[in-house]
Formats: structure tokens, C-alpha cells, sequence
């Protein structure tokens, strides 16, 4: 598949479940490859947390891989760059590696991250939907930000197809139903 997919949202908005719930029908668990602080994925990848240094190096060496970055926002800040994740998903198409980084804003996303990404997943935040759109000089943002957020489901969720401009629009329900 080789994507780069972003999964956003606040606390408690699904974000997590959302994607534990896509791996589960990885038919290989062993392509798996997550760096999780909470350990929340043990019954996905069940090895001792390591640097996070070390994790981002090894990354850029494996192929065929599903790779999880659960609290990005905590190692990819807005000001940053981290090469060896440039390099992962610069490589992607030739390593046949899929990326998915889960952060807490979409203001806390990198811009090289958000423009290198495929697609993103959008849960209620607490981003200022006008501002956002600015950042990342991007202005589908703005609307989608404010119907997910007024939504009264607190699991709802949009996809955006970074790769080719098209917005999915898919209830949070209707999304764990992609094959």
C-alpha cells in the first residue's frame, strides 16, 4: 500500500481505537513496527520500548513494514525536522512501507509531514479552523475543521485524500468498514 496516513484529534476522540482497529485486519502482525509510549498497541507489538532515536533509525532500513508513531506530537513538533522520518516517507513507494503518525492537533503537525502524507484522518480538535487552514496553506481545513468539530458524535471523523486533492467523507462508523 505504501501510504503516509496522519490520524488527528484531541483526548478521547477515537483516534486511537480508529487505528488499532485497522491493524487488526493486517493479515501479517509481524510487518508491524510501533513506537508506543503508552503501550497501548502490546497485543500488536509486543517488544520493550526502546530510544526513540534508535526506533527512527532503524525505521529507515525496513521494508514491507506498517509502522505506527503513536503521540507524534510529542517527537515531531511544528519547528522540527527529523531526516530519518523525511527519509521513510520520501522512500515509502520504494520500501513499500506504510506510515501511520497519530498527533493531538493538526497545528502540531510538521508541514513536510502534512505535505508528504497521503491521508489524514481528522477527529474533533481543538485547532482554530481558520488558523489552521493559514498554517498549512490549505484551505479545505477550514470547513472540515468545523463540521467535524460541531458534529455531536464524538467519534466522527473525515478523511482527506491528500494525494489527489478529493475529500472522503465517511462517518467514523463507515470508515472501520474499508477493506
Amino acid at each position: 500500500m505504501s501510504k503516509v496516513h496522519i490520524i488527528v484529534g484531541a483526548t478521547d476522540t477515537g483516534k486511537s481505537f480508529f487505528l488499532k482497529e485497522m491493524l487488526k485486519k493486517v493479515p501479517n502482525k509481524n510487518s508491524l513496527y510501533i513506537y508506543d509510549i503508552e503501550n497501548e498497541y502490546k497485543n500488536f507489538f509486543p517488544y520493550p520500548l526502546v530510544d526513540f532515536e534508535e526506533f527512527v533509525s532503524k525505521a529507515v532500513a525496513l521494508s514491507n513494514c506498517i509502522m505506527v508513531f503513536e503521540e507524534a506530537t510529542i517527537f515531531f513538533s511544528s519547528k522540527s525536522s527529523s531526516k530519518e522520518l523525511r527519509t521513510v516517507m520520501v522512500q515509502k513507494k520504494h520500501t513499500h512501507n506504510t506510515v501511520f503518525l497519530v498527533f493531538h492537533s493538526l497545528r502540531s503537525v510538521p508541514r513536510y509531514i502534512y505535505e508528504l502524507s497521503d491521508f489524514i484522518t481528522i477527529f474533533k480538535t481543538n485547532d482554530s479552523p481558520g488558523l489552521t487552514a493559514k498554517e498549512l496553506k490549505d484551505d479545505r481545513l477550514e470547513k472540515i475543521l468545523m463540521e467535524v468539530n460541531s458534529n455531536t458524535d464524538t467519534n466522527y471523523c473525515k478523511i482527506i485524500d491528500n494525494m489527489h486533492g478529493k475529500r472522503i467523507i465517511r462517518h467514523y462508523h463507515e470508515t472501520l468498514k474499508i477493506k
